[in-house]
């Protein structure tokens, strides 16, 4: 017979059941294995990374603030506490409140009756828009403007408490201010 029309397996061989191709059970544990360790070490450094983003974001509209603030003061000779007497286009101001938030946080805006040439605005971490009360994303970013015009900048625990929470660390230094 032709050699050409005779049929031929792989390698010139039949191969029996038991030598067929394939993974085996071990490793295939190995790579889920190694897939898992990558996945733990990689986790933290991902919500790290998008904290640092909404933290970016927050820094962004504290600007906005204190520039508006200070265009206020200005044409006025003093800081207002109202978000609305700003020059800033707002949609979520809560004015009985004195608020400001969006889906990531929400503002708070501080200044002595007394001392009008200074203020604060805070921007605690928020989800949907209410304040974020427990866990490791209770933190904030405070903004304090003296009366001449200084700013100090830190990420805190609350408005009123300098606690450097471990989130904050991963955005500022170990003190919490952000330069």
């Amino acid at each position: 017979m032709n050699k050409i029309y005779q049929k031929r397996t792989l390698c010139g061989k039949n191969l029996t059941k038991d030598k067929m191709g394939g993974f085996t059970l071990i490793e295939l544990l190995v790579v889920v294995l190694i897939i898992g360790i990558l996945a733990a070490v990689a986790l933290p450094e991902y919500t790290k990374a998008v904290e640092k983003s909404r933290a970016a974001e927050a820094m962004t509209l504290l600007r906005s603030f204190v520039q508006a603030q200070k265009l206020y003061k200005l044409a006025n000779t003093q800081y207002t506490s109202d978000f609305t007497e700003l020059d800033l286009e707002m949609p979520n101001i809560d004015t009985a409140n004195k608020r400001f938030s969006t889906n990531d946080w929400v503002f708070t805006m501080e200044m002595h009756d007394l001392y009008p040439s200074s203020f604060s605005i805070f921007a605690a971490r928020a989800k949907d828009g209410t304040a974020i009360t427990t866990g490791d994303y209770k933190y904030g970013i405070r903004v304090a403007v003296a009366s001449d015009g200084s700013e100090t900048w830190r990420c805190q625990l609350s408005s009123g408490n300098g606690v450097v929470p471990k989130m904050c660390k991963s955005i500022a230094g170990s003190d919490g201010v952000i330069k």
